[in-house]
């Protein structure tokens, strides 16, 4: 019996799963987010390192594959691999950027896009015996455009606006009160801070309520958004020499269909998107039994998203 391991990690939590050949779900833990980017990578290790002990121990047997998908190796390079395998002995080890798992868990080990659009922001492109391409996602300092943290510190900044009498009268205001516990004023600014880039994508979500009440300002923050998310693909497409796939995944496309639905609309009529059809953590399970030589069948399938779906629900 061959083992594997799938990671997921996200800025705002780690997700592993170790499994079996026949998609037997064996352990399943959920830790604390560590993009490298905002936390530094000896943090990001630590993090990782702490989710890997809830797991490996319960491994019957030797380890074949393990593949992770983790936010900030791109810009980081690959912070994970060599400690990993000097704490946990692995055949084999294999970590990319998050991107990856999307494609994966919709098409499997197919060519096409995966847009990741959650905390933060960003395309990879991957076509076979080709580097795996990041477009955008360049952290939230410098480039972000249309994630969750944007979208959440836009509405902050537009309420912010409203309050000082820079611009007109805007419901935000009131729906990020009601989500902050307190009137959107100065006072809030330290908890805000304190909460960092996670916390402020949290407000996204008035932004989505605010453009359903018909609020201007709220429209203008989703639309610009999603334009900024329909760029990405734009500058992916002249990649591929014919239609090509896109799978969409993340918190904010995932909870708002309306914004998948608008970058659909604005992204080149080449590109099929498409929302992820299985949670990322299986994109990665697709990976390490690519690499262990573990055909994936239908029937594997089956049995991992069932017996991950009623782990989840625990």
């Amino acid at each position: 019996m061959k083992y594997c391991i799938a990671i997921d990690g996200g800025g705002s939590k780690t997700e592993i799963v170790l499994f079996d050949e026949t998609g037997h779900i064996l352990r399943r833990h959920v830790g604390q987010g560590g993009n490298p980017t905002d936390i530094g990578a000896e943090e990001a290790r630590r993090r990782m390192h702490a989710c890997m002990m809830e797991v490996f121990p319960a491994a019957p047997g030797e380890i074949a594959a393990l593949y992770g998908g983790a936010a900030g190796v791109f810009p980081n390079g690959d912070v994970y691999s060599a400690s990993l395998q000097q704490a946990f002995p692995v055949r084999a080890i294999r970590i990319e950027d998050d991107g990856c798992s999307l494609i994966s868990g919709t098409l499997g080990h197919q060519d096409g896009c995966g847009m990741v659009c959650g905390t933060g922001s960003s395309l990879f492109v991957r076509i076979e015996g080709q580097p795996l391409r990041h477009i955008g996602g360049k952290g939230y300092l410098i480039d972000t455009g249309g994630s969750g943290f944007e979208l959440g510190r836009d509405a902050l900044c537009m309420a912010m606006r409203a309050v000082d009498g820079r611009c007109q009268g805007t419901i935000l205001t009131e729906l990020l009160a009601d989500m902050l516990g307190e009137p959107v004023c100065d006072a809030v600014i330290p908890k805000v801070h304190r909460g960092g880039r996670p916390y402020i994508a949290t407000l996204a979500a008035a932004v989505f309520a605010g453009r359903k009440a018909g609020d201007w300002a709220c429209e203008e923050i989703f639309d610009r958004g999603a334009s900024l998310m329909a760029d990405l693909v734009w500058a992916a497409e002249p990649y591929f020499g014919g239609p090509f796939s896109v799978v969409m995944g993340g918190g904010i496309v995932a909870n708002f269909p309306e914004y998948a639905q608008a970058i659909r609309e604005k992204a080149p009529a080449r590109a099929r998107v498409l929302l992820q059809t299985a949670p990322p953590v299986y994109g990665a399970a697709v990976e390490a039994m690519w690499d262990a030589g573990i055909p994936v069948t239908e029937a594997v399938r089956t049995r991992f998203l069932k017996e991950y779906a009623q782990a989840a629900a625990l």
